[in-house]
């Protein structure tokens, strides 16, 4: 135990030490000019792991939309909460293990799968364009007195490549700490994730994203409009809207949505707007999303000569209770109770005792900054073209996803039910 101990506050030093020397990369990229796009390269079994993990995606925003009072804004990254919850999945063993995998859309998959897929996807989406910024971080913070298994430290290093830090017993003082990396690690977007660490928390999780993508084809300030956006209860709100032409669009269209791509940079990520016809909300539309439609929303359809149109718009989302309400619907249960097993993460009985999430978005004519963070908290448990013009305006609400071109890995979504 002595052995194991001395071995976790070594890790933890060490950690620390690596992360101080870190310089944290610069927010604009060196390089301006787009190289080639190439896809990123997966196995068979990662691309069937990127699948299901759409399919999370689809049932947590459909969730949270349900839950959420109506024309409630939704901004999230599941790709961040995805992510945490396979990280503190990783110390998980048995049917607790099992619960957390099915939620994800992990089942038909093990443990060693899931965390290749996660240590070959972090390196290739953080460089597949030279224009996009798109960060990734992962932590994880353990308080003294606690034993952490080495085999753990090394799973979550080398597969999510998790910073480890000490978790300090103020609770106050946790919380700066926390925090302080979230707004390191967001460029300031997300500067607060708790208020207070609960002294019962002795185990933190934490993923944070940021990305900032440059329009491959930018709009033109001089081409705003002042327009109307109409509310999900009809009422409308006077707005700025950003035009643009493009000569050879792919949209896709039929009786219940058009859907379109913007991409940035060389094109790896894009921005897709889906905006449902007259006569069908976003509640219908997104109960019929799945994986397939995705793909077809994404990239179907045919080329216009489109005269496009949407709102310039700034949003954030913050989700706490509700994270763990739609993941216990999903079937997640023990991970929470006495009756969660972390056994290869520690001996000490743990179970996840807290989960906030919050996501900020930036949409204007240069591009599109946005930020997400996920936090888990745990504790010890009681118990252990064409001719033809298509036009195309998102003047009412609309589903929009960031998702990388390759993969179709989705890293944002939100709902915009009004405009203020």
């Amino acid at each position: 135990m002595k052995r194991t101990m001395m071995l976790l506050n070594i890790l933890l030093g060490a950690a620390m030490m690596f992360s101080a020397c870190q310089k944290e990369p610069d927010v604009t990229p060196a390089d301006n000019k787009p190289k080639d796009r190439q896809d990123i390269v997966l196995t068979k079994t990662q691309q069937q792991i990127g699948y299901t993990a759409n399919t999370f995606t689809f049932d947590f925003l459909k969730a949270a939309a349900a839950k959420e009072d109506a024309g409630k804004n939704i901004f999230i990254s599941p790709f961040s909460i995805q992510m945490a919850l396979a990280m503190t999945a990783a110390g998980a063993q048995g049917e607790t293990q099992a619960e957390m995998y099915r939620a994800l859309g992990f089942q038909d998959f093990s443990h060693a799968d899931v965390s290749e897929f996660y240590h070959s996807l972090i390196p290739a989406l953080q460089d597949v364009d030279n224009t996009t910024v798109f960060e990734i971080a992962n932590s994880f913070w353990a308080k003294k007195g606690i034993t952490i298994k080495p085999a753990y430290i090394k799973d979550i290093e080398e597969s999510f490549r998790a910073e480890v830090r000490a978790l300090p017993a103020d609770g106050r003082q946790a919380a700066g700490e926390i925090n302080g990396w979230c707004s390191e690690k967001t460029h300031g977007m997300i500067n607060k994730i708790v208020d207070e660490v609960p002294s019962s928390t002795i185990v933190s999780l934490l993923n944070a994203i940021y990305f900032k993508g440059i329009w491959a084809d930018p709009f033109n300030k001089e081409a705003n409009t002042e327009d109307k956006f109409t509310n999900w209860d009809g009422s409308q709100v006077k707005t700025t809207f950003m035009n643009k032409t493009f000569e050879d669009a792919r949209v896709y269209s039929d009786e219940y949505v058009e859907a379109m791509s913007l991409p940035y940079g060389n094109g790896a990520f894009a921005m897709t707007i889906i905006v449902p016809r007259n006569g069908v909300s976003t509640e219908k539309v997104l109960a019929g999303l799945d994986a397939e439609k995705w793909a077809t929303y994404r990239s179907g359809g045919r080329y216009y000569r489109t005269v496009f149109s949407m709102p310039k718009f700034e949003e954030e989302y913050a989700a706490e209770s509700l994270c763990i309400e739609i993941l216990q619907d999903m079937g997640m249960q023990k991970a929470f109770s006495g009756a969660a097993d972390f056994s290869a993460m520690s001996d000490t009985p743990l179970c996840i005792d807290e989960i906030r999430h919050k996501a900020k978005i930036k949409v204007d004519e240069e591009g599109t900054e946005a930020a997400a963070v996920t936090y888990i908290g745990m504790r010890v448990t009681s118990v252990g073209p064409g001719g033809d013009i298509f036009y195309f305006k998102a003047n009412k609400p609309f589903l929009y996803f960031i998702s990388e071109k390759s993969t179709g890995e989705i890293l944002f979504c939100g709902s915009k039910q009004a405009l203020e």
